[in-house]
């Protein structure tokens, strides 16, 4: 047990610094495409784009069953057959996009279909189903625990999106047509690229279909589609109001507008993805708690420090990064960075379901997020605009946040620091405030700001280092180990 603790940090933040450079390329893509987007797309192609593909991440989870979060679940468990559980997600995957070939094309026949998805029916289709084989493929690689693998195939498939969009977009001017395109000729050949570098046919078997894993799997994931639709409908409830009410242009800025809180998901996702497979791995270990209590202090000071330095920039990468018909997104990224802070946490502590296998409490919290979000566009985007698209993300999110930090109090029974916590929205959101301010004493403050969020949570991130650094070089750095 002396060796065990240490090795599962190692474990988790190896994983972290592997997915990182794998996501790198991701949030380098980011930055070279919003530019492009914004500079080569109407705010109405914007606007369309943007709607295509969210109703496409709401037909995932209701085509795929949420397949890939039991085959993530059940992959890593040893008492299960990695070939049944493959095998498995494949038929379930499979199955779903031949019934979405036959419902599709009914479906857009009906008018308030049709205004939404337009003249692009097959790209939805074909999108929806390169999106799930590579989201089964990618889960399963996980699973299998090649982590360096996954961290390739991220960056393929950011080199392969940013050729495709540069092509389609920028020169071929194809507008929403390209950008769809794009997206299905890098998850196409990402694809084509774990199935023969993974080896993965060797993992599909007709004699492995296993019925009782079958029922488990889907005991487990079939809660989840809810889950996930209403976390859609917190995501995604903002483009289709402010489309209705206001606009595709109006629609195209807000989408601009989450280009940058984006990086701070972005960025918890490297992390959350290794985070994930440890928290099922360590389900069962004695010294869970501590596991939790420490992992999650170390979340929350990276949240705040990320969300802290884009809030000190935002103003001048808005200038430089987005288009000038797009500026107008600055006045809603801050609420929307300070947002993405808490869709992070609450995402960290939906873990907690996952690994003791709540599926149904997690499907509780997520229909309060959509409640709430609905509500507050639908009152609100009429009277005060894309404000309360930005408003209603926060506050379904802060109230999702403190329920299920309640629930994973209970279940897994950790502890953390309330004045820390406090401390650090406080000056969070004066720094969404002073972004309201113009002139040099925005930037004077700003600054001020997020330096004293730096001092609280340096201590934290340096003990982080200790634990990773070899203790000779930290020798030679005598004021880290009078901080530590």
């Amino acid at each position: 047990m002396a060796e065990k603790k240490p090795n599962k940090y190692k474990n988790l933040f190896s994983n972290t610094l592997i997915f990182a450079i794998g996501s790198f390329s991701s949030k380098i893509l980011v930055l070279i495409l919003v530019p492009i987007y914004t500079y080569y797309m109407t705010e109405a192609e914007l606007g369309m784009n943007d709607v295509i593909v969210q109703l496409a991440n709401w037909l995932l989870p209701v085509v795929t069953l949420t397949i890939a979060e039991a085959v993530i679940r059940f992959g890593l468990d040893k008492a299960h057959d990695k070939k049944s559980v493959f095998t498995i997600g494949n038929v379930i995957v499979l199955t779903g996009i031949i019934i979405l070939g036959v419902i599709l094309p009914v479906a857009t026949r009906i008018p308030i279909v049709k205004e939404f998805v337009g003249d692009y029916e097959l790209l939805l289709f074909v999108y929806v189903l390169t999106s799930s084989l590579k989201l089964l493929y990618s889960t399963f690689v996980r699973a299998l625990e090649k982590v360096k693998l996954f961290a390739i195939n991220g960056i393929l498939t950011t080199f392969l999106t940013l050729a495709f969009t540069i092509a389609f977009i920028a020169v071929a001017r194809w507008g929403v047509t390209g950008y769809l395109l794009a997206i299905i000729l890098a998850d196409f050949c990402s694809i084509v690229f774990l199935l023969f570098t993974a080896k993965l046919w060797r993992y599909l078997s007709a004699r492995k279909f296993n019925g009782t894993l079958l029922k488990a799997m889907l005991t487990y994931s079939l809660p989840l589609i809810p889950t996930q639709l209403l976390w859609l409908i917190t995501n995604s409830s903002d483009s289709f109001m402010v489309k209705y009410f206001l606009g595709a242009e109006s629609n195209g800025i807000l989408a601009a507008a989450y280009k940058i809180p984006n990086i701070v998901s972005t960025i918890y996702l490297m992390f959350g993805q290794a985070w994930n497979m440890s928290a099922i791995s360590e389900n069962e270990s004695d010294d869970r708690s501590r596991f939790y209590t420490k992992v999650f202090d170390l979340n929350q000071s990276l949240m705040y420090l990320v969300a802290g330095g884009i809030l000190l920039i935002v103003k001048p990468v808005t200038m430089v990064w987005i288009g000038p018909a797009f500026r107008e997104s600055l006045s809603y990224a801050p609420i929307l960075v300070y947002a993405t802070v808490f869709t992070c946490f609450a995402t960290f502590m939906g873990t907690a379901y996952i690994a003791t296998k709540n599926t149904v409490r997690s499907l509780m919290t997520s229909l309060v997020s959509g409640v709430i979000n609905v509500g507050i566009n639908l009152v609100f985007i009429p009277k005060i605009g894309i404000y309360a698209a930005a408003i209603s993300t926060l506050a379904s999110y802060l109230v999702v946040f403190i329920i299920r930090l309640i629930d994973a109090k209970r279940l897994i029974n950790f502890s953390f620091s309330l004045p820390k916590m406090v401390i650090n929205n406080i000056l969070l959101i004066l720094m969404v405030l002073s972004n309201y301010i113009r002139g040099i004493k925005s930037y004077a403050l700003l600054f001020v700001l997020f330096a004293v969020i730096l001092v609280i949570n340096l201590r934290c991130m340096l003990q982080l280092a200790k634990a990773f650094v070899p203790e000779r070089f930290l020798k030679k750095i005598p004021v880290i180990n009078k901080l530590i």
